[in-house]
């Protein structure tokens, strides 16, 4: 009878902890589910006095409209005018010809100050062939900015010798980019002095010159597309994200191969971010192998090529991302200082 008390118990206290744990296990998938108090976003000075007006366009993937309207309404808020291209879909991908009419139009119309790109993705590469660079040669002094899939068209414009690149924050950036991009953004665009970058040592020497560059993998598309600049005498700045190691090796040694970095002043690394197989972030001991294992991709990459190689430029996929502008001519001395 003890023993059968006992036993009885013991299953009272086995059903109340296993109730205790259902309870908890609600209340933190509740937790899960509720939705997460986004940030304020506060806009001001992120450009130049001379940006007033910002022309929108989405030449590659579509933005969330959710996102798209969170961010243009603080531009507004932040004092920028902001016009939106005319054939922007939130629903899928417009046509290629939307998208060059969206891009020629916002570049060609003289109200706007900088044309800047909703997001990268895909399909920006779509577009270079069908849009009208000699009529772009009009206004030959506008200022694009963008970055990762967008890295298409800056490369176009270098090599079409129009308009002012600048790889940095596209929209979907500005959602989550740290207020020391923007401290760095207005300057950059303008030209305004910046301050000194230390840089690492890969393979160390001293260079000078303008920069080509953008997401390793698209620099690749463009220069097998035939639309990427000569990078004599630039220095090449690289960032990727999503991008599985292997695949950033093979990458890398295509343009080695190719003889990209042939004739370059030097190459500079910004952030690398690894993924797994299926292209998804990793995490804990997974993402420290990945990143070891991007560590050795770039230190053999710097016994391969003969020019100066630097890293840990403030650059890509990451919060605190410089923007870069591609005709600003850069100077890294003996020490791995960047100046411009």
């Amino acid at each position: 009878m003890k023993a059968t008390m006992q036993m009885s118990e013991v299953w009272r206290s086995w059903r109340f902890l296993l109730a205790c744990c259902m309870v908890a296990c609600t209340v933190a998938s509740f937790a899960a589910k509720a939705p997460q108090k986004e940030r304020p976003l506060d806009f001001t000075g992120a450009f130049p006095p001379s940006v007033k007006t910002i022309g929108l366009v989405m030449p590659a993937s579509i933005q969330p409209q959710r996102n798209f309207e969170r961010g243009v309404a603080a531009l507004e808020a932040a004092g920028y005018k902001v016009k939106r291209a005319k054939r922007l879909n939130f629903k899928t991908v417009a046509s290629v010809e939307d998208r060059v009419a969206d891009f020629e139009e916002a570049w060609l119309d003289p109200e706007v100050d900088l044309v800047l790109c909703a997001r990268g993705g895909t399909g920006a590469q779509d577009l270079l062939g069908k849009i009208d660079w000699e009529k772009l040669r009009t206004r030959p002094q506008q200022r694009v900015l963008g970055f990762s899939n967008i890295t298409m068209l800056l490369n176009a414009m270098l090599k079409e010798k129009v308009g002012l690149p600048f790889s940095g924050p596209s929209l979907s950036h500005f959602l989550y980019a740290d207020p020391k991009s923007f401290k760095w953004l207005a300057p950059a665009i303008d030209r305004g002095p910046l301050p000194d970058v230390q840089l690492k040592a890969l393979r160390p020497g001293a260079c000078k010159g303008t920069a080509v560059g953008g997401h390793i993998m698209l620099v690749s598309k463009a220069v097998s597309m035939g639309w990427a600049p000569d990078a004599k005498g630039k220095i090449v700045f690289l960032e990727s994200s999503a991008n599985y190691p292997p695949v950033i090796r093979s990458t890398l040694n295509g343009l080695v191969k190719k003889g990209y970095f042939n004739e370059c002043a030097g190459v500079v690394f910004g952030d690398i971010t690894p993924s797994g197989r299926k292209l998804k972030r990793l995490s804990g001991a997974e993402l420290e192998e990945g990143r070891a294992a991007v560590a050795q991709i770039k230190k053999d990459f710097a016994a391969q090529v003969t020019c100066p190689v630097w890293d840990d430029y403030p650059y890509g996929h990451v919060p605190v991302s410089y923007a870069i502008d591609h005709l600003r001519e850069k100077t890294i001395t003996e020490d791995g200082v960047l100046k411009q």
